[in-house]
């Protein structure tokens, strides 16, 4: 069982804890991960910022793409190129 100090923790206790940081952990990293997008695509549509990339294309749909790009690449366990820039 996991102590913490002296106490050691009842399985109702540790559940608590697991289910509290699934519950935080989750939106929390959804957020990050299209955080970016989210803010780029409100700020688009209010008419108040829309950056565009160096080569034309709009920041906030790259953006909406990155995740998946970096999933192909965890697929092949880091043998494809990593694509460093949204």
């Amino acid at each position: 069982m996991t102590t913490e100090g002296n106490k050691e923790l009842g399985v109702a206790e540790r559940f608590v804890r697991v289910s509290v940081s699934i519950v935080v952990m989750v939106p929390v990293t959804v957020f990050v991960g299209y955080g970016g997008w989210l803010v780029l695509t409100l700020t688009a549509v209010l008419g108040l910022y829309d950056p565009e990339t160096e080569d034309g294309d709009v920041l906030r749909e790259r953006l909406f793409e990155w995740p998946d790009r970096n999933r192909e690449v965890m697929r092949t366990d880091g043998y494809e190129p990593l694509p460093l820039r949204p």
